[in-house]
């Protein structure tokens, strides 16, 4: 008898050391199984909610990725967010937009993207982001990456997608209502940004560079000539950094096609992303 009840004794106690073991790995897997990476996605000049969602939502409809948040700039920087984030969320996709969608001053815009950045730092505890910019945000993300990814404890850069990015000074023909595109501020933020000793130079980051070009005989995407996009290789040459380029052509390669109806283009985003080697 005594000997039953001790055995009896012996299970309940194994079963319950094995429910404080099951219950402790359930918890350390829990804490190491942090949100991922989020990306977030900038219009560009004159850019609308609209203007990233093929992108976004065609992400989601083929399984890479989950649309989670949207994050509302006022014109004077204050933010609103829409939408949920759920723990489980994979590969979660950010949208942001700009109320004042005519910023020329992308050094006031980069930093309403740093406050973006810290406050999903508080709020989502993200230490690592993916961003994806098109045409004049491009500019903007380019300068937040200069002026704040050395800041202490800063989230930094994961991975990066350029899409017909005017880092040149353009035409003046093409933007006329924006003398910011054709001053003297992208050549000297640019140089800034290729030097050897550049901030940028320090980051680890993955780069894809998207450009577009309508035909053999026109250069340009009707907005960014070719060379001023493929210009960002001069950038990207850090030891702890990768950088490819993608030139489409034909009209879906047009300024805003690129973003909005073109499948070569969402495909090799998705890939690049959140299909790593």
């Amino acid at each position: 008898m005594k000997n039953k009840l001790l055995i009896k004794i012996l299970l309940i106690n194994f079963a319950v050391s094995l429910g404080f073991l099951t219950n402790a790995q359930t918890t350390f897997a829990s804490s190491n199984n942090p949100r991922e990476i989020p990306t977030l996605f900038f219009h560009g000049f004159g850019g609308t909610v609209r203007s990233m969602d093929y992108l976004i939502d065609q992400s989601q409809a083929d399984g890479y990725a989950t649309r989670t948040l949207t994050i509302f700039v006022s014109k004077k920087g204050k933010l609103s967010f829409d939408g949920t984030w759920p723990k489980n969320a994979k590969n979660p996709e950010i949208q942001v937009f700009f109320g004042n969608n005519h910023q020329s001053d992308y050094h006031k815009t980069a930093k309403w993207i740093n406050t973006i950045i810290l406050t999903l730092q508080k709020r989502y505890q993200i230490t690592r982001f993916n961003a994806v910019a098109h045409s004049w945000g491009n500019n903007a993300v380019m300068y937040y990456l200069f002026k704040y990814s050395d800041k202490k404890n800063q989230p930094q850069i994961d991975s990066l997608v350029n899409i017909a990015a005017p880092m040149q000074v353009l035409n003046r023909d093409i933007y006329r209502r924006n003398p910011w595109r054709y001053s003297d501020q992208l050549t000297r933020d640019f140089d800034k940004y290729t030097h050897p000793d550049s901030v940028m130079r320090q980051l680890h980051v993955r780069e894809l560079n998207i450009i577009g070009q309508l035909s053999k005989e026109d250069h340009f995407d009707k907005a960014v000539p070719v060379s001023s996009a493929k210009s960002l290789k001069k950038v990207f040459k850090g030891p702890l950094q990768t950088y490819q380029a993608r030139l489409f052509t034909g009209n879906r390669a047009e300024h805003s096609a690129l973003t909005r109806r073109n499948p070569k283009v969402l495909h090799d985003i998705e890939h690049f992303l959140w299909q790593r080697n």
